[in-house]
């Protein structure tokens, strides 16, 4: 349920983000546009012009994957939820564009 609870702020945060504008840039740019750090938490909210604000969220995916030995519950789990944040960004629902990022 924690989990659950801190994907729906980090969705929200970024949602905000987009409503009131583009937030101040941090660090080395990468492309046009702003990112924003919520450090240490493992979120970066990148927002451009006339586009929808993107949060990329980092995963332990693989580390996981190599502690457990690809135990094939887990792999199912990681699956079902890149499917679902798949899923959601192509029915627009939320004003974010949710990016997982596997390390």
């Amino acid at each position: 349920m924690n989990t659950k609870q801190n994907f729906l702020s980090c969705a929200i945060l970024a949602g905000l983000c987009g409503l009131f504008g583009q937030a101040n840039a941090e660090g080395v740019q990468t492309f046009p546009g702003s990112k924003v750090s919520l450090s240490p938490l493992p979120v970066e909210i990148y927002s451009q012009t006339g586009q929808k604000p993107i949060v990329a969220f980092s995963t332990p995916c693989i580390q996981i994957e190599r502690m457990t030995n690809g135990f094939p519950p887990i792999l199912a789990f990681e699956k079902f939820m890149f499917e679902v944040i798949g899923n959601l960004n192509e029915t627009e629902v939320l004003p974010i564009k949710l990016e997982p990022v596997c390390i």
